[in-house]
């Protein structure tokens, strides 16, 4: 009988033991999750500010003669809500607007409890500067009811901007130009005084949505510069470039040995690499048409460094296809050719004029020749 208590005792110890650490461990796990939800809140929402053209509407639970709906704050801040007259809620939030409506019905209703409703929002205005390639202000219109037209001869500024992401103002700003910081991203908010910053480089190679944030009224957007595109890896750059906020075009510099030299503008969906700028000069030179082409072991690029030194290194293409960065300029040298062949071509440069010239004086000479015209009997 002894022996059986004690099971029993060690049996419901290990229950109590088992319960309390179950408890614990959940406990544990709420918390992460809360700690995650709240750290993602923190970051990614923002508290809605009222503002002129902002419309609202007011529900009182059990009390539907109360209600007032399609109450629109004038353009002086003020909102008209009976029987109190105007209130000035410019800056509230929606929350401290439904704080101060109760404080102000309960002198008529006993625990009033009020639901305020933004039915719709304003546009406003979000100003963007630094390493974006135009810079200025954009109003965003979130009325889907509303179509924007943008008469602009810029065609990225033609953007229906209905959800105002970080991202989506960047791209109506034609994009951030290549040496734009935008791990480093800064937001201040004119109203609020708050300050955020931002790393968009996390939502292009992590896919993390919580730093594309949505954007409020009085935002100006900074985008500050690198000393040099140089200061990004090779990876992250290629990555960036073929981004949506990036520029749609990557101008490098083709000279030398190549059939069109000049600015070549890269299209970063298609390519980067060094080939197919050479492609896109239309390819090594052939000599009087022949068949085959010239491939050089050797091709020089320069690029700027991390300091602004502009430094040149040799690049076999045939063994390695590197990617080209914005302003590389890339040298294709002369074919190699025989002594003899280059001393012909060098003869063949100092004879042209003076066979130029014989050419010009025989032409003239039988022009004025008198006995060009004798008639013949």
């Amino acid at each position: 009988m002894k022996k059986f208590i004690k099971f029993l005792i060690s049996l419901l110890f290990c229950t109590i033991l088992f319960n309390t650490q179950s408890v614990q461990a959940i406990s544990e796990t709420k918390k992460t999750e809360n700690n995650k939800l709240s750290a993602s809140v923190s970051f990614t929402s923002r508290k809605f500010l009222l503002g002129p053209n902002d419309i609202v509407n007011l529900q009182f639970f059990g009390i539907p003669e109360f209600e007032q709906k399609g109450l629109k704050v004038q353009p002086d801040g003020n909102l008209t809500i009976s029987p109190f007259g105007s209130i000035n809620v410019a800056g509230l939030t929606v929350d401290k607007l439904k704080e101060i409506l109760e404080e102000k019905f309960s002198r008529y209703i006993k625990n009033p409890q009020i639901t305020v409703q933004l039915a719709n929002s304003k546009s406003f205005i979000v100003y963007v500067s630094g390493a974006v390639m135009n810079p200025g202000s954009y109003e965003i219109n979130t009325d889907l009811k509303q179509t924007q037209v943008v008469n602009n001869v810029k065609p990225e500024l033609q953007i229906q901007r209905k959800t105002p992401l970080l991202s989506n103002i960047l791209v109506a700003s034609g994009g951030v130009s290549y040496d734009a910081d935008i791990e480093h991203i800064q937001i201040y908010n004119r109203f609020d005084k708050s300050k955020l910053e931002v790393n968009l480089f996390d939502l292009i190679l992590n896919a993390n949505a919580e730093q594309d944030i949505y954007l409020m009224a009085g935002d100006v957007v900074y985008v500050p510069r690198l000393a040099t595109p140089l200061a990004v890896s090779p990876e992250k750059y290629k990555k960036f470039a073929s981004a949506t906020i990036s520029p749609r075009t990557v101008p490098v510099k083709v000279y030398g040995y190549v059939n069109r030299p000049g600015v070549i503008n890269l299209d970063p969906t298609q390519s980067l690499n060094l080939n197919s700028a050479i492609m896109a000069a239309g390819g090594y030179l052939n000599e009087n048409n022949k068949s085959g082409s010239y491939a050089p072991k050797k091709i020089y690029l320069s690029r700027l460094s991390t300091d602004g030194k502009l430094v040149s290194t040799v690049i076999n293409p045939t063994d390695k296809d590197i990617t080209l960065m914005p302003n590389d300029i890339v040298y294709v040298p002369d074919k190699k050719r025989p002594m003899l062949g280059k001393m012909f071509d060098y003869v063949g440069r100092l004879i042209s004029p003076v066979n130029a010239f014989a050419s010009t004086y025989n032409n003239w000479a039988l022009m004025f020749d008198p006995q060009r015209f004798r008639t013949v009997r």
